[in-house]
């Protein structure tokens, strides 16, 4: 073995949570100094985003291309990276790589050899068969959340070890500049793509309740996603006259000036990985409120750094919203847990720590 272990880490190179996550623990090795990293990515049409991109120039990190289409030119690129590179640890990040990452690791003989599940995938059936017989070879599986380690053992996709091991997150863009709670206005924010998974509807309902009751101000949907199910949502405020209460934002990019504006900031999702919008509006000072679902009650513990309600239940959303908008010392004291335990509990910092950790140990 070199004296500084190699390690692989594959992924979607279409700029996801799952790209993100790894890219930060490569470019976090070479901080450490602990491993050798090489970043290998799937192509997808959409090229990776030029601040992925950037980030990678800034740092050196090797990085290499693999391509999407058929599986058997994807596992004979990844075979000949992996030939060359000659990793002792491999980490499959994400469905569907986590399947082909794991196929020519396997087949190449790699010692260590990581399935890293980033959600609560709705898996077809020769899927799920492909992940359950890869199952028992892997040295360990990553889950991000309890949630999805809960989702992954229902499957029967878990390895013989299943470790949690929480995304981390860079939130002091954030942080810095955040407004005092009671000199924010009365704004509600989503940022999240237009998905039926993400549930924008039970929060346009939750509006409507409290533009009843009085509410003076506006919603704020931001996020790209389907075109269909914006369309949706852009019809269901009209039918419930709320035509130029709600705006639709559009992917955001200047996330931080956004949620300086609101008081409140909702993920009304049906599950997740591990939501790391809701660490966003946290180190920016906002009331962060989740729906009950996997993922986000790792995050969120009610009463103590946020606020929970059962997922499409828009009355007991606009019921903590109206306790949210009031504000007062109680939901201030809340929301200063948030700012500050948040951002320092879900860190870059310590989702590397836990990784590197891991590595060691199934190498020794």
């Amino acid at each position: 073995m070199n004296a500084k272990p190699r390690v692989i880490h594959f992924v979607t190179g279409g700029g996801s949570g799952a790209t993100k996550v790894a890219l930060e623990l490569a470019c976090g090795h070479l901080r450490t100094g602990n491993y050798e990293p090489l970043l290998v990515l799937r192509r997808k049409k959409a090229p990776l985003p030029a601040p992925m991109q950037a980030q990678i120039a800034a740092t050196g990190l090797k990085t290499a291309w693999v391509d999407s289409g058929w599986k058997g030119t994807t596992l004979r690129q990844l075979a000949a990276v992996i030939t060359e590179f000659k990793p002792q640890v491999f980490a499959a990040h994400g469905n569907s790589e986590h399947l082909w990452g794991r196929q020519a690791a396997f087949a190449a003989g790699v010692p260590v050899v990581l399935h890293v599940e980033m959600n609560c995938e709705r898996y077809p059936f020769w899927r799920r068969w492909a992940a359950q017989k890869l199952a028992a070879r892997t040295s360990a599986t990553v889950c991000v959340s309890h949630g999805v380690a809960d989702h992954v053992r229902a499957l029967g996709l878990a390895g013989p070890r299943v470790e949690i091991i929480h995304n981390g997150a860079d939130a002091t863009r954030y942080a810095a500049g955040a407004p005092p709670f009671a000199a924010r206005s009365q704004d509600i924010v989503m940022v999240a793509r237009f998905a039926r998974q993400k549930d924008q509807p039970t929060l346009i309902r939750a509006a409507k309740r409290l533009a009843e009751a009085g509410w003076t101000g506006r919603l704020l949907l931001g996020g790209d996603g389907k075109a269909s199910h914006r369309r949706a949502c852009e019809k269901l405020v009209t039918s419930l006259q709320l035509d130029g209460r709600v705006e639709f934002l559009g992917r955001v990019s200047d996330a931080a000036a956004l949620y300086h504006r609101c008081r409140a900031a909702v993920l009304s999702t049906h599950y997740e990985g591990l939501p790391l919008v809701l660490i966003d509006y946290m180190a920016a000072g906002c009331a962060a409120l989740g729906s009950i679902a996997p993922g986000v009650t790792d995050l969120i513990e009610p009463g103590v750094n946020g606020w929970l309600f059962p997922r499409g239940d828009d009355a007991a959303l606009a019921r903590a919203l109206t306790e949210v908008l009031a504000g007062g010392p109680a939901v201030e004291s809340i929301v200063a847990r948030g700012h500050a335990d948040a951002p320092a509990r879900f860190s870059v910092g310590k989702m590397l720590a836990r990784y590197e950790a891991l590595f060691t140990e199934l190498l020794h």
